[in-house]
Parts: C-alpha cells; structure tokens; sequence
C-alpha cells in the first residue's frame, strides 16, 4: 500500500432537455489502484440500478400547479 491516495469521481447524466435530465455522480476513493478499481466497479453497478429505477420515472408531460392555478379566469386590479 502506497502514501498516495487514489480519487475518481463518476458522473452519470441522462438526458438533455432542462426537463428530461438526471445527473447523478459519486466520488471514490482507494489507498491502492487495485481498491479503486474494485470500488469503482461497484459504484458503477449501483448507478446503473439507480439509473434504470429513474428511467421507469417518465413526466406525464403536464405542468403540476395549485389547484388555485388549475383554470385561467378574471382578475380584478
């Protein structure tokens, strides 16, 4: 085992419009290159669970308002 420490930040972005994109990402850190790579392995299996539970998440493609905001009506100054 080295002195040095090991980092890697994974990021995982589906997605490109402002309303249809999820970015998840997660940091791992190891004390040898071997740990880093059994660690990262297993953080990108997670993401992978994680992203194909936020996939089955589908907008109904309506804008959510208060019931107050449901219908347009007058509006007195």
């Amino acid at each position: 085992m080295s002195d040095d420490a090991f980092d890697v930040k994974l990021v995982v972005t589906r997605g490109t419009g402002s309303q249809d994109k999820e970015k998840m990402q997660v940091e791992v850190s190891a004390d040898s290159l071997e740990e880093l790579d059994e660690k990262v392995n297993g953080a990108r299996e997670r993401l992978r669970e994680w992203a194909d539970d936020i996939r089955t998440i589908q907008p109904d493609g309506r804008r959510r308002h208060d019931d107050a905001q449901t219908e347009l009506g007058g509006v007195n100054a």
